[in-house]
């Protein structure tokens, strides 16, 4: 069934219908007769933002490579879209084929924030699934996830078949090989799914695993059956040199959030700070070498056309092998004009020299992250950087001809005062002071200080993960509190809304109770959350009064070192005896390099 006739007399009544067509420079075209399993890549949020990620570019790209492996590339339709395909019963579709992807062998979901849960479930029912896995009894189509948020699978463990823990590159080959070995033995779906779990390091499915819950509503224990392992450990990928990576990439037909050559110079991270859920799933720190980086770069550069490479990480200027990279790869991007981005900058780490490299093509906005306004609880966070490393990064920002910064807050914290709120007006003032200070920089129009502050949501696999989330009422607080500390119209204040970072704490460290939730909140209107415009959280309030849950159990109680948390039973390779002694080290105010 292709829907290419039925789609062109429907796509001039929405906005964006590049969106969902496919035929971009780069897709790949396969013959069906020449394969022997589909893959339905499902980025659960729309096409702008699904194009901007890395680890679907990877993905993609990899199971590509194989003859007998067909991937396609599946996005969340916008609301306009989704009205079009339900009145005129359009399944969701691959772009390369444009086939309803309900016949594909197997589906997987990254699942990179929280909010994009409801999206998941929109995605299975308009491919004309059924949303429970327990209600999908054949083979295929295999629902599968990972990412990031399958570190706490459970609020979404009902609706997906397995979950991939940790990086996929490796696993995704292996479980590919295991399904067309299953699909050729006529297997059924339990036994297919007995073996995956058995045989394959880093799966995890749900339903081979029961729940059990205390008197006080807290999970006592998770217990395997049918042989699964009781502790499931995420998979990593040791040689970043000889792992794979694509040489080109899909090129979006509409303008991507991210709209250029994106290269992944290490994982992990060599910091320890205590809010950070993703400096300790991605543990350990592993790098590539410069040579190889620098030849990624150059294969993306020519075959994309972008005129930007961005060098990402979760901590580029850790990068050991940073110099001389950048030494390497400016002999042929000054030449090419192309912009070398540095997206993820440390304070005590930047430094003149690192600076004129990047600037050499043109000069790309500074972006740093203080995170709290005061140096107490910037040491209870674990940050390791002083005020000095903050000013001092400025200085040189100012004097090598920027006048503007951007600095990244959070509110919230934990032991956070109004002090330390108002520390952070106090700091945007003094870098304001240091600009109008140096007498050798242009004044011009005036310097500018940007200040982002989100909501701290408390993340499992942190050694925050024990402590309360503030109130809604409190963040809003805070927010008036620090906006009425800001004197300076050389300072612009941004901040987030409460509301949506409190429901992502309760789907953060929630339970499989949650499922039932999900559902509920999906079933009566909840999709593509993560955008402002379609949250409703009155929704979501009347799902969790009918399912009788009541989010404070989620979010702002303390919870104890000795209690079994939802995510006990998966092992990403930080043990929580660690998070325990980061955890009093943060009440201690104590730096841990």
């Amino acid at each position: 069934m292709n829907l290419h006739n039925k789609l062109e007399s429907l796509l001039l009544k929405i906005q964006n219908p590049a969106r969902y067509i496919g035929g971009e420079f780069g897709s790949i075209i396969k013959n069906k007769s020449d394969i022997s399993l589909r893959f339905a890549f499902c980025f659960p949020d729309v096409y702008e933002i699904g194009m901007s990620h890395l680890g679907t570019k990877i993905i993609y790209s990899l199971l590509n490579s194989r003859d007998d492996i067909w991937c396609e590339r599946v996005f969340a339709p916008a609301p306009d879209m989704e009205s079009i395909m339900r009145g005129n019963q359009i399944p969701l579709y691959g772009l390369e084929s444009l086939d309803p992807i309900k016949y594909f062998d197997i589906i997987g979901f990254t699942l990179q924030y929280e909010l994009c849960y409801t999206g998941v479930l929109d995605m299975l029912d308009l491919a004309g699934l059924p949303v429970r896995s327990s209600d999908r009894k054949g083979l295929w189509p295999l629902i599968i996830a990972g990412g990031p948020c399958a570190c706490n699978p459970e609020p979404i463990a009902d609706f997906i078949d397995l979950f991939v823990l940790g990086e996929g590159e490796e696993v995704a080959i292996e479980l590919c090989e295991l399904y067309q070995h299953a699909k050729a033995q006529s297997w059924d779906k339990s036994h297919f799914l007995r073996t995956a779990a058995s045989s394959i390091q880093g799966i995890y499915v749900p339903s081979l695993y029961d729940v059990h819950y205390n008197l006080d509503g807290t999970v006592s224990s998770i217990s395997p059956k049918d042989g699964a392992p009781a502790t499931i450990r995420k998979r990593i990928v040791k040689d970043l040199d000889s792992v794979f990576f694509p040489d080109s990439f899909v090129v979006p037909s509409v303008e991507a959030v991210h709209d250029r050559s994106i290269v992944e110079v290490m994982r992990g991270c060599v910091r320890g700070c205590r809010f950070c859920q993703a400096g300790f799933i991605y543990r350990p720190v592993r790098e590539k070498s410069a040579e190889t980086l620098s030849k990624n770069a150059k294969d993306l550069s020519s075959s994309t056309g972008y005129d930007e490479v961005s060098l990402t990480s979760l901590s580029t200027s850790d990068y050991t092998q940073l110099s001389p990279l950048l030494e390497d790869m400016l002999k042929w991007t000054e030449k090419q004009r192309i912009n070398v981005a540095l997206p993820s900058l440390r304070l005590d780490n930047f430094s003149a020299e690192l600076q004129e490299k990047i600037a050499i093509v043109r000069k790309s906005g500074l972006t740093f992250a203080p995170e709290a306004g005061t140096q107490r609880l910037r040491d209870v966070i674990n940050k390791n950087i002083t005020e000095d490393d903050i000013m001092r990064a400025c200085k040189l920002a100012f004097e090598g001809g920027h006048d503007s910064v951007k600095l990244y807050f959070m509110l919230g914290l934990p032991t956070e005062t109004m002090e330390d709120v108002a520390g952070i007006a106090g700091l945007a003032q003094r870098i304001v002071d240091l600009f109008y200070s140096l007498p050798g920089v242009k004044k011009g129009r005036g310097v500018g200080v940007s200040i982002s502050a989100a909501c701290f949501v408390p993340k499992p696999f942190t050694p925050f993960m024990f402590e309360p989330q503030d109130t809604i009422e409190m963040f809003r607080e805070k927010q008036k509190y620090l906006k009425s500390c800001i004197k300076s119209r050389k300072i612009s204040f941004k901040y987030h809304d409460p509301t949506t970072s409190c429901l992502e704490a309760v789907l953060a460290r929630g339970d499989r109770r949650l499922c039932a939730v999900v559902e509920d909140a999906w079933r009566s209107g909840s999709r593509l959350d993560g955008w402002d415009e379609n949250l409703s959280i009155e929704r979501w309030n009347k799902a969790f009064e009918k399912n009788g849950v009541d989010t404070a159990f989620y979010t702002a109680r303390r919870r104890d070192y000795s209690e079994f948390m939802p995510w006990d039973h998966l092992d990403y390779r930080v043990s929580k005896e660690f998070f325990i002694k980061e955890s009093k080290a943060a009440w201690e105010g104590t730096v841990c390099k």
